[in-house]
């Protein structure tokens, strides 16, 4: 089993753009583009992407992490993640950031990982979404 993890590109295209609901297709092109997605790639499949982009315009923030259920639970979304905070750490930036909601099981893996809670945001009808940080510098 091979895993490789790469900058999404035009090849990616149709497979994200038809499993990531939560951006327009144009705008998920254009972060294609601006290299802010990475995708793990599995016996030349795309089996899992994180997406990510800049909150306040500076601090890099883990917009998605996604593994495509098959693949789940075998550390593709740990490594992911390790390999996103390497390349920020690489580019200077001296911490990361993320969010989940409060009832997903996501913020267990962001905790062990070392992301702390920073505060959260409470939207009507929605579970709580969680904030947490992480120091690159550690």
């Amino acid at each position: 089993m091979s895993i490789i993890l790469r900058a999404a590109d035009s090849r990616d295209v149709p497979i994200l753009v038809g499993a990531d609901s939560h951006v327009e297709s144009h705008e998920l092109r254009r972060i294609i583009k601006s290299g802010r997605v990475t995708v793990c790639v599995m016996d030349d499949s795309v089996v899992g992407w994180l997406r990510w982009g800049l909150f306040w315009d500076e601090i890099p923030f883990m917009n998605l992490l996604f593994v495509m259920e098959p693949h789940r639970g075998k550390g593709l979304g740990t490594q992911m993640i390790q390999h996103w905070e390497h390349q920020q750490r690489a580019a200077g930036h001296r911490s990361v950031m993320t969010s989940t909601l409060a009832s997903e099981t996501a913020q267990h893996l962001y905790r062990r990982l070392g992301y702390v809670d920073r505060g959260c945001l409470l939207v009507p009808g929605e579970p709580l979404e969680i904030i947490l940080g992480k120091s690159l510098s550690e």
